[in-house]
């Protein structure tokens, strides 16, 4: 069965110039839902019973979201995924299932493992305004950035550096920080949310994004640069596809103030590891130049233990939904212990993120976490801003009051 919903013809303007959702579940219910809320809101909908007319109606339709059950009586959804990945290089898919919350988080993971642009899962039941809220969301403008738009915005100096200070949690001693690239347009910020998946899927543009804040971090060393302070610099998993990456970072840091060792390169977990051997040789190689290398969100993507077993790391970064949770659930708890003791034990810092208050702070301490991240310490800040709250949190006993920075 195929249902679809145009906005009134005194609202229409052109088929390619509206947004379109498709629903793809069968459930009969469902579909009836999407069709009202998502046309209310201006969307043209087509929804469809099965993966089967859905891949069929890929091309004509060309959907800007797509809405994927997760179970069907002759497909499961991850097989659905894997059929859209090679044909969906622009379409944002929302995974809408009542399966357990965590095979939901789980098979968003590997949607976007597979290179498909994952949004936010919704859990049925699915509220109104939950669903309303999602396609707000993507009209608001995730979908108007583009690869070239991203390039532009680096070649004019619109994306900036702000940085975030890390302290160590046994002492508050400065042990550096990380650099966030933000976009300024016209007065407004454009959030990393929008336009880093779209760095993602690129992977020239995830090489260039790289060196260019790392050549931004050079030329404001002055700002972070410390005796124990390095800085963190996200890296794309797509970069390691390139094997002259140790190279081109090296060279990009060539006639500036600072060295390798000055930085620490932040791989995403969920980085593929298709061809680990690659990836291992990649990372060794940086290792040998002096980068510092992190494994980021730790714990929260796939096949934690092999990262940990191919990757010469050495550092481990705590996922800030552990420390989020760590006071109310005593699982957390005793993950984020197991990630600390296995730190320590592969030789690696541990470095927990999106701490918030002096509890999670204190209970860190008590695990012996190596180094602490979060606005109970400081929000990201402009490198003058840095400059200041460096000098406010050096003359401060080691706890005393947490300063926002901006």
């Amino acid at each position: 069965m195929i249902e679809s919903l145009v906005t009134p013809s005194s609202s229409m303007s052109p088929l390619d110039e509206r947004l379109r959702v498709m629903a793809v579940d069968d459930d009969d219910a469902f579909r009836a839902f999407v069709t009202r809320v998502a046309g209310r809101a201006g969307w043209v909908v087509l929804a469809v019973d099965g993966p089967e007319r859905a891949l069929g109606a890929l091309d004509s339709f060309n959907p800007h979201v797509i809405l994927l059950d997760l179970t069907f009586p002759d497909m499961d959804g991850l097989s659905v995924l894997s059929e859209l990945a090679p044909r969906c290089t622009d379409t944002a898919v929302v995974l809408s299932s009542g399966c357990d919350p965590e095979v939901l988080r789980s098979a968003n993971r590997v949607g976007a493992r597979l290179g498909v642009r994952m949004l936010e899962p919704l859990p049925k039941p699915v509220m109104m305004e939950d669903l309303v809220q999602t396609l707000q969301a993507f009209e608001a403008g995730e979908h108007a950035v583009t690869p070239p738009m991203v390039r532009k915005a680096m070649d004019e100096g619109a994306i900036q550096l702000a940085y975030q200070p890390k302290v160590c949690l046994a002492s508050g001693v400065y042990r550096g920080v990380e650099a966030l690239a933000r976009w300024h347009a016209d007065g407004d910020v454009i959030s990393p949310g929008r336009f880093v998946p779209v760095v993602e899927r690129d992977e020239g543009l995830s090489l260039r994004l790289l060196t260019h804040v790392m050549s931004r971090a050079a030329a404001e060393a002055d700002a972070w640069r410390g005796l124990s302070g390095r800085c963190a610099v996200n890296m794309s998993a797509l970069c390691l596809s390139d094997q002259r990456l140790p190279q081109l970072l090296s060279e990009t840091l060539k006639g500036t103030t600072v060295k390798p060792r000055d930085f620490v390169l932040e791989l995403t977990e969920t980085a593929s590891l298709q061809n680990p051997d690659r990836v291992e040789q990649v990372l060794t190689a940086l290792r040998i130049r002096g980068f510092a290398v992190s494994l980021d969100d730790f714990g929260t993507g796939h096949s934690s233990l092999l990262h940990l077993q191919r990757m010469p790391v050495n550092e481990i970064k705590i996922d800030r939904t552990f420390v989020a949770t760590l006071l109310s659930d005593m699982r957390s708890d005793q993950i984020v212990r197991l990630m600390v003791t296995l730190g320590h034990t592969l030789n690696a810092s541990t470095v927990a993120e999106g701490i918030e208050t002096e509890a999670q702070a204190q209970m860190l301490r008590d695990m012996s976490c190596d180094v602490g991240q979060g606005y109970h310490f400081a929000r990201p800040m402009e490198p003058e801003q840095l400059a200041t709250w460096r000098k406010t949190w050096t003359s401060q006993p080691p706890w005393g009051p947490s300063i926002s920075g901006g």
